[in-house]
């Protein structure tokens, strides 16, 4: 696991609790410290936690800081899943990098926040895409911190559908914040409007069911959006 912060200590912690021999790394070697506590291996550099395991997961900074902490790692052999937040592009990039380096890949896109990871009941998932046979042989693995969602070959394709729904979630956490400006200074209480908006929305959140009926027929009739075929 390279990466300890609080999203790769969680997801290294479910590892370990489930039984798997996991190695750690983290560039500030502080923050590997907890999980050496609980049992873990810390490894001095990313090159010898590579060294230990044919599965290399990588939960860092930014595609630049996977680049940087693989550097002089051997990935001849391995399986590198790269669950750090990244663009289409670059995951493609870093799947093409991965192979030339010998390595079969896989991309992640994490819909979580780390309270989550290691609680079969929160919800949890990973978006992957990448080799569809990593992903069958590793499966058992990768299920164990959170759920899996294998979404295709292409490696930006995790990425691609990570941001889109975070992109629709951020539209309506825009339009929830105005709603409750617009109220602001009435004599209804804001949870009481928060009762009204989350009925308000859980309702009308069938319209994407309509809009894709309307991408996929090119039909756009006049009037309230068809939520069903």
């Amino acid at each position: 696991m390279l990466g300890l912060g609080t999203m790769g200590t969680a997801i290294a912690r479910a590892w370990h609790a489930a039984g798997y021999q996991v190695t750690g790394w983290n560039r500030t070697a502080s923050r590997a410290a907890p999980l050496a506590a609980e049992g873990a291996k810390v490894a001095a550099t990313a090159r010898e936690a590579v060294a230990a395991s044919d599965l290399v997961v990588a939960c860092l900074l930014d595609g630049a800081s996977v680049g940087t902490a693989l550097t002089d790692a051997d990935l001849a052999g391995k399986d590198l899943v790269n669950i750090t937040t990244s663009t289409p592009g670059t995951a493609r990039d870093r799947a093409e990098w991965a192979a030339g380096r010998g390595a079969r890949y896989l991309a992640g896109g994490i819909m979580a926040v780390p309270p989550m990871i290691g609680a079969p009941e929160s919800g949890a998932y990973v978006f992957y895409s990448g080799s569809p046979e990593l992903f069958a042989d590793r499966h058992d693995a990768l299920a164990v911190p959170a759920a899996t969602r294998y979404v295709g070959a292409d490696p930006g394709a995790a990425a691609l559908h990570d941001v889109a729904l975070l992109s629709a979630m951020t539209g309506m956490f825009a339009g929830v914040s105005h709603a409750f400006a617009l109220m602001r200074g009435t004599r209804v209480a804001p949870k009481e409007f928060a009762a009204l908006l989350v009925e308000w929305l859980t309702a009308m959140a069938g319209y994407a069911n309509g809009v894709a009926v309307h991408l996929e027929t090119g039909d756009y009739p006049l009037g309230a959006p068809r939520t069903s075929p």
